[in-house]
């Protein structure tokens, strides 16, 4: 089963099946797909059905948190967490649960979401208890708005299996620096096994390729950022500020099933949002806003677990820094704005992990950065000069690796992969399938850095 799988998403389940997935009886529900497929089916509902076979034992690990265990770990993190507190979060939306075999289960994750997005949380924490943040991102915005800077810091990843089989060849892709508009390609690269392929600078999801045993593998790379500050929404100044940006081709302006659909509430959302603005700078702003204000930051389950990621986040008003980006390409491109995806890793001194944002297209400006995972932090801080910043600008703390969403890699897997849309972690695969999240790790981990 190849990754186009994920494509038959947008096909709806079988009512049964559908109501036995919502109400958690995934035993039952997996009994009836496979009673289902021993008939002839369309092909599309036949792969649909095919996926959700594949998927639902996913959703069941990645759930896994009792109701007590949530409160237990919150409590462990926040002074003075009561049980009213947690019983406010679900009537307020903020809690990521499912029901599986008749009990409420939640996102394992959701603990160190919820303190890192919530103010009220954070401020709470216990001592010894980090929520994260970016203690050097103030004076580097500053020197960004005064001069243009150069930013240059060498990366190392790691990747390994974790219970190897004795014996099995496992076919590895990691992720590595592209040629993008404020990106120059990796450099002295290096790595401890055989280098079997290279993706040229401008592949759409760059990877280097080779094969292991088992053991780890080790991979080095220089990178340099050359970002540039603009004030957006200063109609004086003129582009392109990115000159050497790839230009606007079609897929800038399409549909990617099954994460970026133009769903009618989607299109009502555009239209809402964009009012009777025409100029397409004001408009991707008035997007900007409307994410960055209203979707609530949060640890998401792996994409493939998820069937339309851009109209999930604009429904439940939560999403992770790949669903915000992909809400604001989709109200963008429905409104006939170039926009597309940029992502790889946030690359600070100390912490380096995987991160996406978006770019958007206008005649006056050429391509520019847009990330409303930080823009949304920095209005959920009162922030507003940072919030500003990000509609147009990225810091220089970036790999970029991918420039598009949903794309194969080379050489291609023959299994499905652990992130079928995007390359930030690396996948691995043998000869009788891919490796799933749980089963492989990957750290990354910066050298040095400097900048002028």
């Amino acid at each position: 089963m190849s990754d186009r799988y994920l494509e038959s998403l947008v096909c709806p389940l079988p009512e049964d099946i559908a109501r036995l997935k919502g109400a958690g009886e995934y035993d039952l529900a997996l009994a009836l797909i496979r009673r289902r497929l021993g008939q002839p089916l369309p092909e599309m509902l036949k792969t649909r059905l095919e996926a959700e076979a594949y998927l639902l034992p996913q959703l069941s690990e990645q759930y896994s948190l009792t109701e007590a265990e949530l409160l237990s770990r919150l409590q462990e993190k926040v002074e003075d967490f009561t049980p009213e507190e947690l019983h406010g979060l679900l009537l307020d939306g903020l809690l990521d649960f499912r029901y599986i075999n008749g009990q409420r289960r939640y996102f394992h994750r959701l603990p160190n979401s919820l303190v890192k997005s919530l103010p009220s949380l954070k401020r709470r924490l216990k001592a010894g208890q980090s929520a994260g943040g970016h203690p050097e991102q103030a004076d580097m915005l500053r020197r960004m708005k005064e001069q243009d800077i150069v930013f240059r810091y060498r990366l190392r990843g790691v990747i390994r299996v974790n219970a190897p089989t004795p014996g099995e060849t496992y076919r590895v892709h990691l992720p590595l620096a592209a040629q993008s508009m404020q990106q120059e390609e990796a450099k002295d690269i290096v790595c401890d096994h055989s280098i079997l392929h290279l993706d040229g600078p401008e592949a759409p999801q760059r990877t280097l390729y080779t094969e292991s045993q088992g053991e780890l593998v080790t991979l080095e790379f220089t990178v340099t950022q050359r970002p540039r500050y603009v004030n957006a929404l200063d109609e004086g100044v003129k582009g392109p500020v990115y000159p050497r940006a790839r230009p606007v081709c079609p897929d800038d302006l399409m549909e990617i099933p099954p994460h970026l659909t133009f769903t009618p509430y989607l299109r009502s959302l555009a239209e809402q949002t964009r009012g009777e603005e025409q100029d397409p700078v004001r408009a991707a702003w008035a997007f900007y806003r409307y994410v960055t204000e209203q979707v609530n930051y949060s640890f998401m389950p792996p994409y493939l677990l998820l069937e339309s990621g851009a109209e999930y986040t604009a429904v439940n008003l939560r999403g992770d820094c790949g669903l915000q980006a992909l809400l604001f390409i989709a109200l963008c491109r429905i409104s006939g704005i170039p926009a597309r995806w940029q992502s790889g890793l946030c690359a600070e001194p100390g912490d380096v992990g995987s991160h996406d944002w978006a770019e958007f297209f206008s005649p006056r400006l050429g391509w520019l950065p847009v990330d409303c995972s930080f823009g949304g932090s920095a209005f959920r801080a009162g922030n507003e000069a940072a919030h500003r910043f990000y509609f147009g600008n990225l810091d220089p703390w970036r790999m970029v690796a991918n420039r598009t969403y949903f794309s194969p890699l080379r050489p291609e897997k023959k299994f499905p992969r652990a992130d079928p849309y995007d390359s930030q972690r690396g996948e691995i695969e043998t000869k009788n399938g891919g490796l799933k999240p749980a089963e492989f790790s990957t750290e990354w981990t910066m050298l040095w850095h400097e900048n002028k």
